[in-house]
């Protein structure tokens, strides 16, 4: 299980890669401002491009794990299909009389495409509907490659059998999805009520950093956000002229623009200033320091610099989760925990920092370095010195806590001994010590160099934990995932006693 699951990040890294391009569109549209015309033109297109990007991600998804997992066209196809027509499905089943924000713009989009006008959407299923497609295009498509060539269907070949049969379970989860939806709707009714009545408990907060990161995670958090930042959940406050405004955002937003904000306003944001400014940079450079060759080190540095200058400008606390959820599992745990507890203890420090935003929930990118230059001076010098604070304690946690995994607890940190003896076997099947010239490490892989190459017996490295051996120029590429920096030190340990033993011999 642990192997297959890694072994997905080879074919998730296209969709990755376009959401954090996404994410730079979105920080540069947003973040300069021209008065001349072309230019300002330019930049509303990138934010739509960025936007646009995000809102496809989980189809980007479809389409390139199928592709990366199948060299043919059909199976490709049938995700497509499948995807939307579990979309169409919930738009004709699910029940339609819910708020705006439960419901997605993809299949009246589609059907206003071809022409025809309806008044129905389908549910927001997110990153959900990406997963059932997959689960539905893989499975089906395997037994479709293992149907027997007699029986009463035979003149229906094996391509057709897997879209007719896709196609209906499709539909068929579409149908389940909207009978569970209810229950959904009810659970999030229960939780965000919860969190709302219990706003000024730190407690409440956390429950509410929590359901965000998970949900963000799975692409449904346009329910919690349109609640919370612009709706009734998010808190009210009546301005002099008895307008009645709600949602912590809107709040913000209307406070600032009459030039002075209340004690509270921006709870459900200031957690973001900390996340994009110290606790991800934070992590990004613990990553980095992951590469044990300086020349591998050296090529991702730029990348590097460029994924802290996104987190800055539009925030890159989403991509990092997903590069996490891929390659390192248990860590995305750790940092869902650390997010959750800064919403609680941010409200304890009474440190509150908002964020103007009154348009679309697709552009939007809160707690940028450019909105806290900007409303950094409503915080009080107490506030201010908290807010520092803990950043700073974020930036070394951040940094610390990846340093922890990759060295300690990525690689059976319970069962020492295990470890002791997979590193002798893992060297073995490298075909000894003495066959093994230099060992490097990066998060998800091993690269050595050795005498002989014939030596290497990969089936034996796939056995003790590898999920690819990849025979590069100069090197050897072993994927062990995030156990991959324990076990290159483990081999540097063994090369390290060995030299040892032979030194001693020579001087005899």
């Amino acid at each position: 299980m642990k192997k297959a699951w890694y072994s997905k990040f080879e074919g998730l890294k296209g969709p990755l890669v376009m959401y954090f391009i996404g994410m730079i569109l979105l920080g540069v549209g947003n973040t300069i401002t021209s008065s001349n015309v072309i230019l300002s033109n330019m930049l509303e297109a990138f934010r739509y491009a960025g936007a646009l990007i995000k809102q496809l991600f989980p189809f980007f998804l479809v389409i390139n794990v199928i592709g990366k997992t199948h060299e043919d066209s059909v199976p490709i196809l049938g995700g497509v299909f499948s995807y939307i027509i579990i979309h169409l499905t919930t738009m004709y089943v699910a029940p339609q009389n819910l708020p705006a924000s439960y419901y997605s713009s993809l299949g009246k989009g589609l059907l206003e495409m071809v022409g025809e006008s309806t008044g129905r959407s389908p549910i927001n299923l997110g990153l959900i509907a990406s997963i059932i497609s997959i689960v539905i295009v893989m499975q089906l498509y395997k037994l479709s490659r293992q149907r027997f060539n007699y029986g009463v269907f035979t003149f229906i070949d094996n391509d057709t059998w897997f879209m007719v049969s896709s196609i209906l379970a499709s539909i068929l989860a579409g149908i389940l999805c909207s009978w569970s939806f209810r229950y959904y709707v009810n659970a999030m009714n229960i939780l965000m009520n919860f969190v709302s009545g219990n706003s000024t408990n730190p407690a409440a907060l956390f429950v509410y950093g929590i359901m965000e990161r998970f949900m963000e995670i799975l692409g449904i958090d346009e329910v919690l956000h349109n609640n919370f930042w612009f709706g009734l959940q998010g808190g009210s406050w009546t301005d002099l002229g008895g307008n009645i405004w709600y949602g912590d955002v809107n709040i913000w937003t209307v406070q600032i623009a009459q030039g002075s904000v209340q004690l509270g306003i921006g709870k459900y944001i200031t957690p973001y200033f900390i996340f994009n400014m110290f606790l991800i940079p934070g992590m990004i450079m613990a990553l980095v320091a992951q590469y044990s060759n300086k020349l591998e080190r050296n090529r991702v540095i730029g990348l590097a610099i460029i994924a802290v200058i996104v987190s800055l400008i539009s925030g890159s606390l989403l991509p990092m989760e997903y590069l996490l959820l891929l390659v390192a599992p248990a860590l995305l745990v750790i940092l869902i925990i650390i997010t959750a507890l800064l919403f609680m203890i941010l409200s304890m420090l009474n440190v509150f920092l908002g964020y103007s935003f009154s348009d679309y929930l697709a552009f939007a990118t809160p707690g940028t370095l450019l909105d806290f230059i900007q409303h950094n001076s409503y915080l009080i010098p107490e506030s201010r010195e908290n807010f520092f604070l803990v950043g700073g304690i974020c930036l070394i946690v951040g940094i610390i806590i990846v340093f922890l995994y990759y060295r300690v607890l990525a690689f059976d940190f319970l069962e020492p001994s295990k470890k002791k003896m997979e590193r002798k076997e893992i060297v073995k099947a490298l075909g000894g010590v003495n066959n093994i010239r230099v060992v490097d490490a990066s998060p998800v892989k091993i690269s050595v160099a050795v005498m002989d190459g014939h030596k290497i017996k990969a089936s034996t490295l796939m056995e003790l934990g590898a999920y690819e051996v990849r025979e590069a120029f100069f090197c050897y590429h072993i994927f062990f995932g995030p156990a991959s920096v324990s076990i290159a030190r483990e081999i540097k340990k063994e090369m390290k006693e060995y030299k040892k033993i032979n030194k001693f011999i020579e001087n005899k």
